[in-house]
């Protein structure tokens, strides 16, 4: 006898202004074939194709919400919160993501929801969240503990969450409900350079996660981080989001954080001084 068909759901994530890797999952998904696709946010900015995402994105019409970086960077656009020195090479990438968004960008953006529930016939619902169901910059991954996490959780009716934000995938259940972090397609952080998304079947009464890696030509990318400026001024920080692309591991925010830590400026010589320290 023929199994019954299965539902099968599949979430890709921070895109991250990263036109091959997204072209790449495409084509990938339309080898799986699954039965709905939604995009759990992070089109923009760590990435030198922000409005070229954000454009082949809409035109998918693919269920979408936002996610930190989008709402992020539709504010820096229209000229708010912009942090101090913002003229300054730190800021190239945010600067010029932004000011590459086009009004159709930003209005399509910033019409996304928050969270979305996703229901397919014969499975349970599924909550589709960027962080946490509480906030887009709070992911569900292994720094979070578990009695944080339930918090995070605590009010959702779905038995499954499902994530992105922290660029690697992750899966865990807290009571009853199981939270999956699935990776991300433009950026990854988990050594693994592929475009990287999240396919889930509905099989025994639960929602099964493959984690999907699919390989592509990331010489396009690197050629559009010198082709659209994003190196001319010497930028540091433009050059620490290229090698995470190279190394598929976080760069730019780690740096940050243990130059700010120490009180030293953000120069070459101390990220040489701060990569030899972390490994």
């Amino acid at each position: 006898m023929r199994r019954p068909h299965l539902p099968t759901l599949a979430v890709i994530a921070d895109l991250h202004g990263n036109l091959p890797a997204l072209e790449a999952t495409l084509a990938d998904l339309e080898r799986a074939q699954p039965d709905a696709v939604v995009i759990a946010g992070d089109f923009v900015n760590r990435g030198p194709q922000s409005h070229a995402v954000v454009a082949r994105a809409a035109r998918l019409g693919f269920p979408a919400i936002s996610g930190n970086h989008d709402t992020w960077l539709a504010s820096l656009a229209h000229g708010v919160g912009r942090p101090e020195g913002w003229d300054s090479p730190w800021w190239t990438p945010a600067r010029r993501a932004s000011e590459e968004l086009t009004p159709d960008d930003l209005a399509w953006l910033e019409a996304l929801p928050a969270t979305l529930r996703v229901e397919l016939p014969g499975a349970e619902p599924a909550l589709i969240v960027h962080g946490s169901p509480r906030h887009s910059r709070e992911g569900m991954g292994r720094m979070l503990p578990d009695a944080t996490l339930a918090e995070a959780l605590a009010g959702v009716e779905e038995r499954t969450i499902i994530g992105a934000h922290i660029h690697y995938p992750y899966e865990r259940w807290v009571g009853d409900q199981h939270a999956v972090v699935i990776g991300a397609v433009g950026c990854p952080f988990n050594r693994d350079i592929n475009a990287q998304y999240g396919l889930f079947t509905w099989d025994d009464g639960a929602w099964r996660f493959e984690r999907r890696s699919v390989a592509y030509d990331h010489e396009p990318l690197y050629e559009a981080w010198r082709a659209c400026g994003y190196l001319d001024d010497g930028s540091l920080a433009s050059e620490l989001m290229l090698l995470e692309h190279r190394t598929a591991r976080t760069q730019y925010v780690p740096f940050w954080d243990w130059a700010v830590e120490r009180g030293l400026p953000l120069t070459r010589e101390n990220f040489a001084v701060f990569s030899a320290e972390r490994d």
